[in-house]
């Protein structure tokens, strides 16, 4: 059934002031003061950042026997086994980090203007999800040399340092295109030990993992800042024109990347019909396509959960907006009380949702996931997640594809609030108005509402980004709802002031009158009868900020 009434309005009574304060019109056109960062610091998840996924399987290995890896989960660019550098096994003499730590082999090279390779080259990026631009980041991560002797031979010749691939090589970390650190590995080193194998003892060469803790700080340059790690100064040779690279097997390994953050304030500066703009990723890469995002989200095929933001979440008052009639009082009467007019009018306002995956596309209209108190015109326009359910509406040309992404928003806000999500809502109230002589009287409404950040996680139903059993991209999608409120009570304020010059003047004019002798049929109204100019406003200037009434033209 739809919502036709609201008991929850908060109803008041307002008083047009003649003066306004200088100051105050200027504290209303002011710029917000810019967010600031808050006081403490808090955590921020890093996917795989142990790199314990895929977890590697030891199997009948000795210890002193290296374990081919593969890509780490959700480190690359589109898939998630994309990722440039192989998971190193656990083990004393691999990644040397206790009986279950892994770390990840770093594969990936900077290219030559110092950035990570475009086009098809591989890299060893994440992202710090919901973290937004302006943020204050506190990266930590370890790096060592590699262990692995088995493969990363030693190339010296008459022990000429320059003929040597196990060699110190230039790690670097990048914020999207800034190095905030760059450092240099030691070379790799080796000894020889004996093992028994079962039959007997034997010498083999191990390397010893040599790990050190760094931890820097940087702001974030955009939303989802990225994380990339990359190496420089891999050839080797005395030839300078003609050097080889240093085998993948001689790269340096990471390990235990975190992250904290002191989070920027959340910036309350949009408007409903303009809020930021979502933003859509597949795997580690920015796509910008919403569309795609919501599809693969709409996909039964696939997993799609709505993870709440609730830092970056409020709830607020919208600016106070006329409804209804403007009611004038011209009465010219001695008796202040006998010329006070007395109505009963109906109030009608309707609030809806919006949401900045739409705002995206091509149109601002409402986007839900009920219909509840929308009318055929209304849903004539609705972009929607779910296709129209009543009856004799047609489903809009330029509607999105039908899924299931609202209704997981929806889920996720109710989980969280424990209050379901109001696509819309519908309120009509009686007011009884007294209105003085030479007075305007008015309702205005200043609508409570919600705004919900978070993002969608899409995912196969084999796997997720928590369980390694997938390597299915997944998408992200950023996204901002803005909705009535059903946890806070609207404003309705009653108002009346004193009446513009425009509406003095016209209070001053012959009433319409059509003449009626037969004589004159060609004159339908009273010639002295002229309307008046109204005085020009900016639109959008606030009631209380229009120009001072002339005293001189005031009605007696």
């Amino acid at each position: 059934m739809r919502q036709r009434m609201s008991r929850r309005a908060l109803l008041a009574v307002g008083v047009v002031m003649t003066v306004v304060p200088v100051s105050a019109v200027h504290a209303a056109v002011a710029k917000p003061t810019p967010p600031q960062l808050e006081e403490k610091e808090v955590d921020v998840p890093v996917v795989n950042g142990s790199f314990s996924q895929p977890s590697i399987a030891i199997g009948s290995k000795k210890e002193w026997e290296q374990v081919d890896g593969t890509a780490p989960l959700y480190w690359g660019r589109q898939t998630a086994d994309s990722a440039a550098g192989v998971v190193v096994a656990a083990g004393k003499y691999r990644a040397g980090r206790g009986e279950r730590g892994q770390a990840v082999r770093v594969d990936a090279l900077l290219a030559a203007d110092g950035d990570l390779p475009v086009g098809t080259g591989k890299h060893l990026k994440t992202r710090l999800w919901d973290v937004r631009q302006g943020s204050r980041i506190t990266l930590r991560f370890a790096y060592s040399p590699t262990t692995n002797a088995e493969k990363c031979k030693s190339t010296g010749k008459d022990k000429d340092p320059k003929e040597e691939q196990r060699k110190q090589i230039q790690l670097h970390v990048l914020n999207e295109k800034e190095h905030v650190w760059d450092g240099t590995v030691e070379a790799p080193t080796f000894t020889k030990r004996t093992f028994d194998n079962g039959k007997k003892k034997e010498e083999f060469e191990v390397g010893e993992a040599k790990w050190k803790e760094v931890e820097l700080q940087y702001t974030a340059k955009t939303d989802n800042p990225r994380v990339a790690f990359a190496l420089t100064d891999v050839k080797y040779g005395k030839d300078e024109k003609n050097q080889k690279d240093v085998s993948a097997e001689c790269h340096p390994m990471i390990a235990a990347v975190s992250a904290r953050q002191r989070p920027i304030e959340v910036d309350k500066s949009s408007r409903k019909s303009d809020l930021p703009p979502a933003k859509a990723y597949q795997g580690n890469d920015y796509t910008g396509d919403v569309s795609a995002a919501l599809d693969a989200c709409a996909d039964t095929a696939n997993r799609c959960t709505f993870t709440l933001n609730q830092r970056y979440s409020y709830g607020y008052y919208d600016r106070p907006r006329p409804v209804g009639e403007v009611y004038e009082n011209c009465t010219f009467s001695e008796s202040q009380a006998s010329a006070a007019l007395r109505d009963r009018r109906r109030v009608v306002y309707r609030e809806r949702s919006f949401d900045s995956g739409t705002q995206a596309g091509k149109t601002q209209f409402l986007d839900s996931s009920s219909h509840d108190g929308l009318t055929g015109e209304d849903l004539s326009h609705d972009v929607s997640h779910v296709a129209p359910k009543e009856p004799g509406v047609a489903k809009d040309k330029e509607q999105a594809v039908p899924g299931a992404a609202a209704v997981h928003f929806a889920a996720a806000y109710e989980k969280v609030r424990d209050q379901p999500w109001q696509w819309s809502r519908t309120v009509e109230r009686d007011i009884d108005v007294v209105t003085p002589k030479n007075h305007a009287s008015w309702v205005e409404v200043s609508a409570a509402r919600e705004r919900a950040d978070g993002h969608y996680t899409v995912t196969d139903k084999t796997g997720s980004q928590d369980a390694g059993s997938s390597n299915k991209a997944i998408h992200r999608l950023f996204i901002t709802y803005d909705g009535p409120s059903r946890i806070t009570s609207d404003r309705v304020f009653q108002r009346h002031g004193t009446l513009s010059p425009t509406e003095i003047a016209r209070c001053k004019t012959h009433r319409p009158l059509p003449y009626t002798p037969a004589e004159d049929p060609v004159v339908p109204y009273d010639p002295k009868d002229r309307d008046v100019p109204d005085e020009s406003l900016t639109p959008g200037t606030a009631v209380s900020a229009r120009p001072k009434p002339n005293p001189s033209a005031s009605a007696s």
